[in-house]
């Protein structure tokens, strides 16, 4: 006997959707990196001072600068590099939604994952972020939700590890 579905989705990639989906993926990844390199860059900086301050030779003071710039700049575009390279990508998936698993259909092929075998489910306020490992992650647009997003986020904090983002 066939599973009935509880909920579908369709999902288009558009370079909107690329670039939500590479800011959040690199904050995610970049978490720990962001709060070490705000830490360091604030330590360069103030060293950058106090190195211009003692008289030192300038090169010291403007490197030490630009170092705690960079530090302070790159985690948060980091994420522009992969975005530009898969913004032209169109890919449409189906997302079928069962008691035990959700199926994916991407043009011909069909991949199942149980929820127990997902890593997380990230919720923000326009998708779904559904990580299979941390390099696999399918993304779920919320407006094209069949019955409803409210009730799928509620189904599926039941069902794996789930966390609402902004």
């Amino acid at each position: 006997m066939e599973e009935e579905k509880l909920f579908g989705a369709l999902t288009t990639m558009s370079p909107v959707i690329y670039r939500d989906f590479y800011k959040l993926y690199y904050k995610e990844r970049l978490k720990t990196f962001n709060a070490v390199a705000a830490v360091a860059a604030a330590a360069l900086i103030i060293g950058g001072f106090a190195v211009y301050v003692k008289g030192l030779p300038v090169v010291w003071t403007v490197l030490m600068m630009w170092v705690g710039a960079f530090l302070l700049v790159y985690p948060r575009v980091a994420y522009k590099k992969p975005y530009k390279k898969a913004r032209d990508i169109k890919q449409t998936t189906r997302f079928s939604f069962y008691e035990t698993h959700v199926a994916e259909k991407t043009n011909s092929q069909e991949t199942d994952y149980k929820y127990s075998d997902l890593m997380k489910i990230l919720e923000t306020n326009n998708y779904f972020f559904i990580f299979h490992t941390i390099e696999s992650i399918s993304i779920v647009d919320k407006e094209n939700v069949k019955g409803g997003a409210e009730e799928l986020a509620e189904f599926l904090k039941q069902k794996t590890t789930y966390k609402r983002i902004k």
